[in-house]
C-alpha cells in the first residue's frame, strides 16, 4: 500500500490537534478507527510518528521530518481543489490579483491602487496561464494577468473576458563576455551551439521557443530549468547558458540583453476577469494605466527603446 494524501491529513491533524481524540472529532472518525489509521500509517513509513502520553501527542523525529513535507503538499492540494472547482460568489474583503512574471505586473497594481484607494488588494503569482484562467472562471482570483507566447489562441473559459494590454518581441540575454554581445542585433541561428535556460512553465511557452528554434535550423540544448527570472539571469551571467528575457528587463552585471533579429518570437501581456466580477467596470481605466507604466518603462530601457526607435514604434503604445 502506498501512501496518499488522505493519509497525510490524518498525520497533520494529529499534529495540529495535540491529541488523539480530539484529531479524531476534527477527522469524524472515532478513536479507535484513527489509532488503527496511524498504525497502518507508521508501517508504511517504517516508524512512529508520535509519542504518546498522558498529556497527549507529539511529533517524533521521524514525523517532524514527514509532517513539514505533509503540510507542504496538503496545502499544494488545497489550492488546487479551489482552483479548478468552483467557489460560491462572495464579498471578498480584498481584490485578488494573479500574475505570472509579467512586466506590467507593478505598472497594474500602482493603477489598482491609485483608481481604488484605500482598497485593499492580495496577489498570488503562478507560471500556469490555465490555473490562472481557472482561478478566474472559478473565483479564487478577481483579476489575472497573463503572458501568452506566439501567435496561439487562448482558451478562454466561459464568462471570462479578455484584454491584451501590450504584445512585444522576446530578447535574448548572453554572458557579457559572449562574442555575440558586442552586436546590435543577434541572429537566432548563431545560438544554436548554446546551452539554453529556459522556465520549466508558462503552458506552452517552451513549445513555441522549440519550434522556433526548430524553424532556424536547429534543436535547443535545454541544459537548465528555471521558473524565476533572477535564477535565470544569474545563471546566464555565471556563464551556464543564454535565454529569453521579457525586453523591459534593466540591465544587470555580467549581462547583454539584445533583440532577436527579425523579433522571430512575440510574447502578449492579457488581462482576464469575470464579467461579473468586482473588476469588470474598471477594467479599461485600469489597463491604460498599466499601458502607460509599461511603455514607461520600456523608454527606461535602452537596448528596448533603441529596437522601438529603429522599428518606428516609438514607446507611446
Amino acid at each position: 500500500m502506498e501512501i496518499q494524501v488522505r493519509h497525510l491529513r490524518v498525520i497533520c491533524e494529529i499534529a495540529a490537534s495535540g491529541s488523539l481524540n480530539r484529531a479524531a472529532a476534527g477527522l469524524g472518525l472515532g478513536q479507535p478507527a484513527l489509532s488503527h489509521q496511524l498504525r497502518r500509517i507508521e508501517r508504511m513509513v517504517g516508524g512512529p510518528l508520535f509519542h504518546r502520553d498522558q498529556h497527549g501527542v507529539r511529533p517524533t523525529e521521524l514525523g517532524a521530518l514527514i509532517l513539514r513535507r505533509a503540510r507542504a503538499i496538503v496545502l499544494t492540494f488545497d489550492e488546487l481543489e479551489l482552483d479548478f472547482h468552483r467557489q460560491e460568489p462572495e464579498t471578498a474583503e480584498s481584490i485578488r490579483i494573479g500574475w505570472n512574471d509579467s512586466a506590467i505586473t507593478g505598472s497594474l497594481l500602482g493603477g489598482l491602487r491609485d483608481l481604488r484607494p484605500g482598497e485593499p488588494f492580495r496577489t498570488r503569482a503562478d507560471t500556469s496561464r490555465t490555473r490562472l484562467l481557472a482561478q478566474v472562471a472559478n473565483r479564487g482570483i478577481d483579476l489575472a494577468l497573463i503572458m501568452i507566447c506566439g501567435g496561439r489562441g487562448l482558451p478562454v473559459p466561459p464568462d471570462v473576458r479578455t484584454m491584451t494590454l501590450v504584445e512585444e518581441p522576446s530578447f535574448v540575454a548572453i554572458p557579457a563576455e559572449h562574442p555575440l554581445a558586442a552586436e546590435e542585433e543577434i541572429e537566432l541561428a548563431e545560438l544554436a551551439g548554446e546551452d539554453w535556460i529556459v522556465s520549466s512553465g508558462g503552458d506552452g511557452c517552451r513549445v513555441v521557443f522549440r519550434e522556433m528554434c526548430l524553424a532556424h535550423g536547429f534543436d535547443p540544448r535545454i541544459t537548465h530549468d528555471a521558473d524565476i527570472d533572477t535564477t535565470r539571469e544569474d545563471l546566464v551571467s555565471g556563464g551556464y547558458g543564454v535565454g529569453l528575457v521579457q525586453p523591459t528587463r534593466p540591465p544587470a552585471d555580467g549581462l547583454a540583453i539584445r533583440p532577436l533579429a527579425g523579433a522571430p518570437m512575440c510574447v502578449r501581456h492579457v488581462l482576464a476577469w469575470r464579467e461579473d466580477g468586482p473588476c469588470a467596470h474598471g477594467v479599461p481605466e485600469l489597463a491604460t494605466e498599466a499601458r502607460a507604466g509599461y511603455w514607461r518603462l520600456a523608454e527606461r530601457t535602452a537596448s528596448y527603446r533603441s529596437w522601438l526607435h529603429r522599428h518606428g514604434r516609438a514607446a507611446a503604445g
